[in-house]
């Protein structure tokens, strides 16, 4: 019923959360490596540590200008709308994600609405696997944002206009390539939709920042208006990114840095089927994918991952952005509380195990990965076109 690419799919399977690893994330969400050469934050000699001090200093030997030209950074001029509404759109997102919502059971569906539903599909006037969403299986139902394409073409276009808390049979027809069901391709289904309620989400507030997002920077006091600032500029740190790095240009990729985010991409998906006692051969088989198909999107993946490392880095060796020992020894603490370890050792262990690298790597990532954003956002300068 929902709408994946089997790549896709997979990394949503395996999804992580830490930010700036290439471990599954967006090329956008990504850093760099550090290009500081005097650090030295081995607490023992566990295999674990040398590991990761061996990535790091393969990387350190990389001039990373060879590699990348990049985009001119003295003036980024970005549009104040632009801003303003990735702004909005940030915001809202965020609320969304507390889960704090009222149950609206009136009115009728718009496009952008959030809808919770019941849905039983049939081909050929019989249910089909995995086509059923009802209060039997699914007592809560489920949430699907309108215009949000989870579904397959035409079903959430068929919800606009009709009445919340009425039963509607939607006819839809599957595409012609469906990896979630082959047995569907192509096939006309009749889904009989039933909208239990809208989902509407409050408002910015005061009270909601204290209740949902309190603390969320200490450089920030806990009101609505602070809270949209530190969005705003955000948006404005990544929209300053994303304008250098378009207008840079990648010509190659240094080998080892690409085995590495390459093993970033493949490791979670590997653990995630271990737990599952799954093969990675035998999901493969079940998507109807080989291992050089998953190879090549793994690739192509992490070379859109590695392109922004690789200009983020050139910005850092060009403007001699470096990472400080007491700037990693500070983010490397905030980790080890975060993921409950006691120590460094523990730490590697586990990211290596989850996400394929070492804390060094992925610490002095998001260092540089911040310090140039915020870098570039010095040169912003807001347009009204």
């Amino acid at each position: 019923m929902i709408k994946y690419s089997k790549f896709l799919a997979l990394l949503l399977c395996a999804s992580v959360a830490l930010p700036f690893t290439g471990c599954g994330s967006t090329a956008s969400d990504d850093s760099s490596q550090s290009s500081s050469e005097s650090l030295d934050k081995t607490s023992s000699d566990d295999k674990s540590n040398n590991d990761s001090n061996s990535e790091s200093a393969a990387n350190d030997d990389i001039k990373y200008s060879d590699y990348v030209d990049i985009g001119d950074y003295s003036v980024i001029s970005l549009t104040k709308s632009d801003i303003d509404n990735q702004t909005k759109t940030t915001i809202t997102s965020n609320i969304e994600q507390t889960g704090n919502y009222n149950k609206v059971k009136k009115g009728t569906v718009k496009l952008g609405n959030t809808v919770n539903i019941y849905y039983v599909g049939k081909v050929d006037g019989k249910e089909f696997n995995g086509g059923s969403c009802t209060k039997e299986n699914q007592p809560d139902g489920y949430d699907l944002k309108i215009g949000s394409h989870r579904f397959i073409d035409g079903f959430e276009d068929a919800l606009i206009g009709k009445k919340v808390g009425k039963t509607y049979d939607i006819d839809v027809t599957f595409p012609e390539e469906y990896g979630n069901n082959t047995e569907l391709e192509g096939k006309p289904a009749v889904f009989t939709v039933t909208i239990n309620y809208k989902v509407v989400y409050p408002k910015l507030s005061d009270s909601f920042v204290k209740n949902n997002f309190k603390d969320f920077d200490s450089d920030y006091k806990n009101t609505a208006n602070d809270y949209n600032e530190y969005i705003r500029n955000t948006v404005i740190e990544d929209l300053a990114l994303k304008y250098v790095y378009d207008n840079s240009t990648v010509n190659n990729y240094p080998e080892a840095l690409l085995d590495e985010v390459k093993t970033q991409y493949r490791t979670p998906v590997t653990y995630y089927l271990e737990q599952q006692n799954v093969s990675l051969d035998d999901y493969l088989a079940s998507q109807n994918m080989s291992s050089e198909d998953f190879e090549n999107q793994v690739e192509t993946s992490a070379k859109n991952d590695l392109s922004q490392r690789l200009v983020i880095n050139a910005i850092a060796e060009k403007e001699n952005i470096t990472v400080e020992e007491d700037e990693f020894k500070k983010t490397l603490n905030e980790y080890i509380k975060q993921f409950n370890v006691a120590d460094q050792k523990e730490l590697d262990k586990l990211l290596k195990q989850y996400y394929g690298t070492g804390s060094e790597s992925i610490i002095n990532n998001e260092i540089i990965y911040d310090k140039v954003k915020d870098f570039l956002s010095k040169n912003i300068e807001e347009t009204n076109k």
